[in-house]
Order: structure tokens, then sequence, then C-alpha cells
């Protein structure tokens, strides 16, 4: 509430309401329902008067129609301020409003021109008749029908409604509303869903009590609750689970290689086709941002994982049968200290073989354990 200017002060409690709903972020089905739950607890009647303060750049067209749908249903004064922002709104959203606002350069598009729309709007604003749109102008005022005013305080101070006697209460969408809210934009749906995956194939293979497989499938099940409501495409989720069984094959080989590159193009493929039919406007770049982010995570994962294993455990090391390394240290009779690439790892030896020190031998794998 930073934006709202210190003009508005009213100190004397009536017993009329008078609320303002701050709609902001991802205009999504959690702000409807939010301020559905909010007009039934306050039972709003004819002296009280609801304000909602619009400053969602994008949103749901379906959240929009329920959003007039839930307006439509009531009959006490509501009205709206779209600002701070230079934000784009549907014409469809100015119905079953009494009192309307807008700050300078707001979008209106949709605008099914008419005698009376022009003659309401165009002898002040940019009207483009080609593209169905209106832009407001910088002449702020009072104007048939609406104001057009930068503060939101302005605005109230300018609307025909007595408010002299009434306190100012500002309300939002509850925590796990705005979680919601903030989950609904598409990088954060994307990188949740990729994290949770990632922490999910790296439980599979690291030792621990399991605490990384349970946030993996929160960060996993928390991200596809917008999928529905804007539009992912699912095609996309089967390309990415098929780039994610990629990464699992890296995890198993212990090293990223030329495997690693093709399931990160794999990845990013998979996003930009996830994206395809999102309402809300994607930005590419970030996508290729999280896809690179992801394969650093796999790349800086996978020799913890190999320590993690191997070091500790020399039946985990399995995946590395056939592979050359070095002998450096005899420990005893049947065990030896190697390395391999740039880990030393304890292996099992053969008490009949003869081994010398700083010669290449070759993992095989007996009982279930790793040998050379």
């Amino acid at each position: 509430m930073t934006y709202l200017i210190s003009t508005i002060i009213f100190a004397v409690v009536g017993s009329a309401q008078l609320n303002i709903f701050e709609i902001e972020g991802i205009f999504s089905s959690a702000h409807v329902n939010a301020l559905e739950d909010h007009i039934d607890q306050n039972e709003y009647n004819d002296e009280d008067l609801l304000i909602l303060q619009y400053s969602s750049k994008e949103g749901s067209s379906e959240s929009e129609i329920d959003l007039n749908r839930l307006l439509s249903s009531h009959d006490f004064p509501i009205g709206v301020w779209f600002g701070p922002y230079e934000i784009a709104i549907n014409y469809e959203l100015l119905k079953n409003f009494e009192f309307i606002g807008f700050s300078p350069g707001v979008e209106i598009y949709n605008v099914n021109f008419e005698k009376s729309i022009e003659d309401k709007f165009c002898e002040i604003n940019l009207c483009n008749f080609n593209e169905n749109k209106i832009v407001i102008s910088e002449f702020e005022g009072v104007y048939d029908g609406y104001l057009i005013v930068g503060t939101l305080g302005s605005f109230i101070e300018n609307i025909d409604f007595n408010i002299s006697e009434q306190s100012i209460e500002f309300f939002k969408p509850s925590l796990f509303e705005r979680f919601y809210i903030s989950i609904s934009n598409p990088i954060f749906t994307y990188l949740f869903f990729v994290l949770g995956f990632a922490l999910i194939g790296l439980e599979l293979f690291a030792i621990g009590p399991g605490l990384m497989a349970v946030v993996g499938s929160l960060l996993v099940i928390s991200s596809t609750l917008p999928f529905q409501e804007f539009g992912i495409n699912y095609f996309g989720i089967l390309i990415f689970v098929f780039s994610f069984l990629m990464y699992i094959k890296i995890l198993s080989r212990g090293y990223f290689s030329l495997l690693g590159v093709i399931a990160f193009i794999v990845l990013f493929i998979s996003s930009f086709v996830m994206f395809s039919n999102y309402v809300i406007t994607v930005n590419t770049f970030l996508l290729f941002f999280v896809s690179v982010a992801l394969a650093l995570f796999y790349f800086v994962a996978i020799p913890t994982v190999i320590r993690s294993r191997l070091t500790t455990d020399t039946s985990g090391g399995t995946s590395l049968v056939g592979k050359n390394c070095e002998l450096i240290e005899k420990l005893d009779a049947d065990t030896g200290l190697i390395k391999f690439k740039d880990l030393k790892l304890k292996v099992g030896l053969e008490v009949n073989s003869v081994y010398k020190e700083g010669e290449e031998y070759t993992f095989f794998e007996k009982d279930g354990n790793l040998y050379i």
C-alpha cells in the first residue's frame, strides 16, 4: 500500500463500511474466491461502499467472467480504481460498478464502439477503432461516469458518495490464496515444477532421510495448481518427463557428458511446449534461464551424489562397471583405495589377485559390490 497517499485519513468511525479490496498480481480464481468470502462476511447494504483497487496486469478470462457474475448478484454500491500501473483491462470488467476510476495510461480493450461509448470516452482519451481499444489520457478530472486520477486517495475524495463519517479498511486474499496468485506466474510455476522433480530424482541416489523427496513432492503439487485455470499444454509435460528420465540416467552414470546437453535441450523444448497455450504472457528467456539453472544443479549435484554413494557403500557404484581407474593404495588384503577421475573411492580387491599401485584396473561387480 505504499502507493496510497496520505490524503486519506478518516478518524471518525461510523456504522457504515468503506472497505478497499486489493487485487494485484496475476488475476485468478483466488481473487474471486477471496472477494466472495469477504462480501459474505461483511454483509454489505446500501449505506456501505466496497472499492476494488485493481492493479493486475494479466489474468484468466474465466476469472473475469466469474468476477462479473459475482458482482452482478449484489446490489450494494461497488467502485473500482484501475491503477496505479499502466495496465490493460477488458471492457467487460467495467460492468456492475457504480463508481469507476482510471489512472493515466490504462488501456481498455475489447471495446464495442457505439455512439454512447464514443461520446463518453473519445473526446478526452485516445480511441483506436481498428483495434477496439481506448487509452486513458493524462487529463485528470471527473468525467461522465468515470474519473481519471493518479491515486486511490483522489478517487475516493472525488466520487459522489457520502464518506465523511466512515472508516477505511483494507483487505487482501488470504495467505494461501496469495500463494496461489504468486505461483500462477508461469516462471514460478515452471521453476517449482522442475526443481521439485530434480529433488525427487536426486533423492533416488543420495543417502538421506528422504527430506529432499518430501520437499520436491510439495513443490510439484503446488506448481500444478494453476495448470487447469491458465491452460497448460499437457503434451509439454510428457516431453518434460522424458527429459527427467534422461537426467536420472545421467545421475546413475555419474557424469554429465553429451547426454546432459541433450537432456537440457529437451527440457527447454518441454518448457516452450508447456506454456505454448498459456493465457499469461511467458518470457522465453526466463524459461531458458530456469532450464540452464536446473542443468547446473544436476552438474553440481552429480559429484555430491557420487561421493555420498561410493565413499560409504561400494554396492552403490555398480554403474561404474567396465570403466577404468587407478589403484592408489592397498588398504588391506581385500580392500583398496582407487582414483576415478577426481574421486577417491574405496573398492574391493580379489584376494588371490596381484595388484600394483599406480596401475590401471577395470571396475567389475561381485555379489552386488564394486571390485577391480
